[in-house]
């Protein structure tokens, strides 16, 4: 088990950049795959690849996630994933992330 320190202050900070970023909370839509990516990217940056990708991997795990969020999920966490192992600053990876919604490599089911 790899044991991370998540500042409760930074995520929160964080969460509510991609509020502001997407303007938007939903579910299953654009805003719902750019903060999956975003937030992948970042914990990617911050933590490591594979700390990252253990931690998105274990939040999508629930037995209750319904199979085509969890596809979609997961696909988007692995894009913000790659993008993130790159590194940059918090807004050349917003951007990356909008670059890859808008190019049609994240994926939406609704």
């Amino acid at each position: 088990m790899i044991k991370v320190s998540l500042n409760p202050l930074l995520i929160a900070l964080r969460l509510k950049q991609i509020e502001n970023l997407v303007r938007k909370n939903g579910r299953n839509d654009a805003s719902d795959a750019f903060r999956h990516c975003f937030w992948s990217a970042l914990m990617a940056r911050d933590l490591g690849y594979m700390n990252a990708q253990r931690f998105t991997n274990a939040h999508e795990s629930s037995p209750d996630n319904p199979f085509m969020e969890k596809k979609m999920d997961l696909h988007n966490n692995d894009v913000g994933l790659r993008i993130g192992a790159r590194g940059g600053s918090d807004s050349s990876l917003s951007n990356a992330c909008m670059a890859a919604l808008q190019g049609g490599e994240l994926m939406i089911i609704q």
